[in-house]
């Protein structure tokens, strides 16, 4: 597991167990008092940018189908929308949200 945080706010990256290309994102908050500031489309980036230094392929998250905020987010940053489930822990929807890598080919080693 790894952590990363900064002024913005912090975020969790594994890889899934069994299938260590793909990436799943967690943990992603901005504090409260920072909300509404664009902060989150800045984390975002890093954290989307951390995924590539690591090379994974694809990338997932979930969210709760009512937050807009990070669903906007996660618009903006070029990931889509999978799938909904009804959440039996939360009595909620949640979103399983993903976006695949692009991976510009290193020419160095040609």
């Amino acid at each position: 597991m790894a952590r990363y945080s900064n002024i913005f706010g912090a975020f969790e990256i594994d890889s899934m167990p069994g299938q260590s290309q793909v990436a799943v994102c967690h943990s992603f908050v901005v504090p409260e008092e920072n909300r509404g500031k664009g902060y989150g489309h800045t984390l975002k980036a890093y954290q989307d940018a951390e995924i590539g230094i690591q090379h994974y392929d694809f990338a997932i998250c979930t969210v709760a189908a009512q937050n807009a905020r990070q669903k906007r987010i996660l618009t903006v940053a070029g990931w889509r929308h999978l799938t909904s489930f009804r959440n039996r822990r939360t009595c909620e929807t949640t979103e399983l949200w993903g976006r695949e890598e692009t991976v510009t080919k290193d020419k160095s080693h040609e």
